[in-house]
């Protein structure tokens, strides 16, 4: 039996299968079959989001690049997406180069992970592979990550970006990409936290608790920022048509509160619930 079929109710199976022969790139994401759907799914909406705040491009970052096939996908996808929605991409991988720095407590979970997991080997290969395609900058995201501020234009606000960092020492200086002026940033973008949930499949997975990790860095992250959240995006689920993977509930909203977007109306005054019902501009496709 195919892993989807004990999930799925047939007809969404043979609508999968009808859309895996056709050339519908939104529909092959919407239907988890253009590559790692969080990467896919990610890009595709913080592109959506620039259209509708009008960005033309946008900057997307992976942090804990390790081997390098995560950023290689990026960069495979991007360019669809792009064909699709106008909307290019400046992609960024960031990683130490030499794994996993030793874990510090129980917030580490040195239970999971040990030092030096998850090791990038030679980078001039990784260089090689990406071909340009993306800028790799290495060494501790808490060394590198105010310098890549500092150069991040309004012009490519970051709109899209993965953590998969796995502890939580380097999960929170990650967390500092939010942290900028508010114009370098899409009013809402997408994060993808990978190490929130652990394998379905791995006993590690029942470790993860809201006092350690990701999950723990994500949580001081919004208790300390008032005018930044990274939320659950709550309708997500209602629009998938496989709605019980788990990345779903790995994505979530980067809300910039205090961007010029969000404090200021698109009309002079506040649409009434019938226009904010027809208004074809409202829509996400």
């Amino acid at each position: 039996m195919h892993p989807l079929e004990w999930k799925y109710a047939p007809a969404v199976l043979e609508e999968r299968r009808r859309v895996e022969l056709e050339d519908d790139f939104r529909a092959k994401i919407q239907f988890d079959l253009a590559g790692r759907p969080p990467y896919a799914w990610g890009l595709l909406t913080a592109a959506d989001a620039a259209r509708y705040f009008g960005n033309d491009k946008v900057t997307a970052i992976e942090f804990g690049v390790a081997a390098g096939d995560g950023l290689m996908e990026l960069c495979r996808i991007a360019d669809p997406v792009t064909e699709l929605t106008g909307v290019r991409f400046n992609i960024v991988g960031f990683d130490n180069g030499i794994g996993l720095p030793a874990p510090v407590d129980y917030r580490d979970h040195p239970e999971v992970w040990s030092r030096g997991d998850f090791p990038m080997g030679d980078p001039a290969v990784l260089q090689q592979r990406l071909g340009g395609r993306a800028r790799l900058i290495l060494g501790d995201i808490a060394d590198t990550l105010d310098g890549f501020l500092a150069e991040v234009s309004p012009d490519a606000p970051v709109g899209f970006c993965s953590f998969d960092i796995d502890n939580y020492t380097s999960s929170v200086p990650s967390l500092r990409v939010y942290c900028g002026r508010p114009e370098l940033y899409l009013p809402v973008g997408v994060a993808y936290c990978d190490d929130t949930l652990g394998g379905a499949d791995r006993f590690g997975s029942l470790c993860r608790n809201r006092k350690a990790g990701q999950l723990l860095a994500v949580d001081e992250f919004n208790a300390s920022q008032p005018n930044r959240i990274i939320d659950t995006i709550r309708t997500l689920k209602y629009r998938r048509p496989l709605s019980r993977e788990q990345w779903i509930e790995q994505v979530y909203g980067v809300h910039i509160l205090d961007h010029p977007a969000r404090n200021r109306p698109f009309r002079e005054q506040a649409m009434s619930i019938q226009e904010h019902g027809s208004a074809a501009w409202l829509a996400w496709p």
